[in-house]
């Protein structure tokens, strides 16, 4: 595997000094393209004239994207971390003639991005006919070059395999795209400016590029439940969320859970934020029928008002979890999630739904339905799900106007050696869920005194795409680990304060684990301690009813006022905000871990915070490293542009074969 990257590395190194920025090519003399199916496809505009597809091939470490306009001018297509153009990487390209004009560049601000010194844009094919441009490239995950966007910025050496290979973590991009109707007159495309007949996309698409796929197709055995739902969103809430029951068939054989997929209906891009379904069950595990089986095909009730039904609070353990942008999940082909309470699942679902309505508008009618596929076919493994973060109380409070302030939620170690068993469980996908201000979510994994390689990172997260992620390396947690949940956010454009709470504009810090073999344990998190918060914002005090295992977003002082209106009160400006961040992240935190019926798990200790223990150090990436010490090829010019001499790669050659054979069959 080593020497197969190294041989790579070599070869794109030379064949990235053939390529000047402004690369022209005779598409009679790209090899043949044969068109795989790729793993990963998107349309980008609303329109449908846009459509990008990829694949990534980690053991190459590149990406091939495979481009389609309906345009017979020209296309351009990149990506950059929060869809501006300043820190963008793209090319631009059109065919002519038989010929392939493509150009490398990177973007510096809201004017036509510059070409790149060199191009890192490896052209595979490329057609135009009577409706279309196509462009297949191929892209490194890091090209070495300084005028390029990384694909991913966060490395990793899983500790529990004994190689050296190093992982990357999934990150979240933006892509960018943009059409030109005409073949640019000049050497270069006009830039898009506002208007046409150049068109940028707004808004830019979400994508993590190098995702393992985890939609194959179905197998032939699934069988699909369908659910659905139409309401009606009222126009004097900006928030609506809606719970109704759901009753799983009762098939004479067992069955497994084994993914679903999401189908937009009226409204639904535009005003359907979530979608979670979660298994129902007794508080002492007993089938919860006799409470629930009068709420089956009822319409449902709005969720958490003195209206909904208080036996909706027997389904707290997650079973699917769906958010803008996710694009569907199946799950490993040998994991599935058992279905039916004789079956060692669950016979009853609530789907809890949340809309919204920004504008307060009237008549908004929003309707969608989610394919559940499941197969009698029992897979190998059942899995479960278990919740992570900070908990659902007041006490995730964000000060206005700030960019950097860190919240988090642990899973302590107390609670893991309660749960787990004692061969632990393997961590196979996971979703990290935050609201709008958060910019990036880390989950940080730690045993004893050393703290192990991140489970998932994402510096670029954006609540409007929040897809599961599918981990390359399975990852071991075992009793007494601890897991923690990190949230950057940024509010320095809100006046007051933000809190945690049902709304699109509150705010939450969580991620959701899937895991095998199945468990009990359905929720691990934390919160600060309610002295922290009274200490850090010299608050009198909560009342002694404050109940910490219940939803509490604005809990009553002492003094009678309430929490949010207290905080927003406080001189903000006049604070040492870094201070007291401090004090809250790293104080004691009350633990809430419990079984999937909503009964805790009882502890020797109800605190938590960070564990003491020696942070983990990222692996260096020494990639570019070996690239630079093959950039002395030396080149020529043709009239064809730049290429290296014979002398230059037959030197190149050598080295490489060197290099392989040294890693191949290593000295005595």
């Amino acid at each position: 595997m080593v020497a197969k990257l190294l041989l790579h590395t070599v070869l794109v190194a030379w064949l990235g000094a053939c390529l000047v920025a402004g690369l022209t090519v005779d598409l009679a003399a790209l090899p043949a393209y044969h068109a795989p199916a790729h793993t990963h496809q998107s349309v980008l505009d609303p329109d449908g004239v846009f459509t990008v597809l990829w694949t990534p091939d980690l053991a190459k470490q590149e990406v091939v994207w495979e481009i389609h306009a309906r345009t017979r001018g020209w296309l351009g297509f990149g990506f950059s971390s929060n869809g501006g153009m300043a820190g963008g990487d793209m090319v631009t390209a059109w065919v002519r003639e038989g010929r392939l004009h493509l150009q490398d560049r990177h973007g510096i601000g809201n004017e036509m991005p510059p070409e790149d010194e060199k191009s890192d844009w490896r052209p595979l094919h490329a057609k135009e006919n009577a409706t279309h441009t196509v462009l297949v490239v191929a892209r490194d995950v890091n090209t070495c070059d300084p005028q390029d966007y990384k694909l991913t910025r966060g490395l990793f050496r899983p500790s529990h395999l004994h190689h050296d290979r190093l992982y990357h973590q999934h990150e979240t991009v933006r892509l960018l795209y943009a059409w030109g109707e005409e073949d640019p007159s000049g050497d270069q495309p006009a830039y898009h400016g506002p208007r046409p007949p150049v068109t940028r996309g707004m808004p830019c698409r979400y994508a993590m590029p190098l995702t393992q796929f985890h939609h194959e197709g179905l197998p032939e055995d699934h069988h699909t439940m369908m659910v659905s739902q139409r309401i009606a969103v009222p126009h004097t809430q900006d928030t609506f969320y809606w719970c109704r029951i759901e009753k799983i068939p009762d098939w004479p054989e067992k069955h497994h859970y084994i993914g679903y997929d999401i189908i937009y209906g009226e409204n639904a891009r535009s005003n359907l934020h979530h979608v979670l379904a979660f298994e129902c069950h007794g508080q002492d595990g007993s089938d919860p029928g006799d409470q629930l089986e009068q709420y089956v095909g009822h319409p449902g009730y709005e969720c958490y008002t003195p209206n909904m039904p208080p036996q909706f609070f027997l389904c707290e353990r997650f079973l699917i979890s769906w958010a803008i942008g996710n694009e569907g999940e199946m799950l490993p082909k040998d994991v599935g999630i058992p279905l039916g309470l004789k079956h060692g699942g669950s016979s009853y679902l609530l789907f809890q739904s949340h809309y919204d309505n920004r504008q307060l508008e009237r008549n908004v009618t929003v309707e969608w339905a989610m394919e559940v596929h499941h197969t009698p076919k029992l897979r190998q493994k059942e899995a479960s799900i278990l919740a992570l973060g900070h908990s659902l109380l007041f006490s995730l409070t964000v000060p206005p106007q700030t960019s950097d302030w860190l919240v988090a939620g642990h899973c302590s170690s107390a609670c893991t050696a309660a749960a787990l068993p004692p061969e632990g469980v393997k961590i196979f996908t996971v979703l990290l869920h935050g609201h709008y201000l958060v910019r990036a979510i880390r989950m940080r994994h730690f045993r004893g005194h050393q703290e192990l390689p991140p489970i998932a990172v994402d510096d670029n997260y954006a609540a409007d795409y929040q897809q599961s992620r599918r981990l390359y390396v399975e990852v071991k947690l075992l009793p007494g680990d601890h897991i923690t949940i990190e949230c950057d956010y940024d509010s320095h454009k809100r006046s007051n304060s933000s809190f945690t709470g049902w709304r699109a504009e509150d705010e939450m810090c969580q991620a959701f684990i899937k895991y095998y073999p199945r468990g009990p344990m359905a929720l691990c998190r934390s919160s600060p301690h309610p002295r922290l918060l009274t200490q850090a914002f010299h608050l009198k005090g909560f009342q002694s009813d404050l109940d910490l295992t219940k939803y509490e977003f604005d809990p009553k002082l002492r003094d009678g006022q309430r929490y949010q209106a207290a905080v927003n009160s406080l001189p903000w400006p006049t604070l040492d905000l870094r201070q007291i961040n401090k004090d809250i992240v790293q104080g004691d935190q009350v633990i809430k871990c419990q079984y999937n019926y909503g009964v805790p798990l009882k502890l020797d200790t109800n605190l938590t915070g960070y564990p003491r223990a020696e942070p983990y150090v990222a692996p260096e990436d020494k990639l570019c490293g070996l690239r630079r010490s093959h950039a002395y090829v030396t080149t020529v010019t043709t009239a064809s542009g730049s290429v290296p001499s014979l002398q230059a790669t037959l030197i190149l050659l050598s080295g490489m074969l060197a290099l392989v054979v040294k890693v191949v069959v290593p000295s005595a």
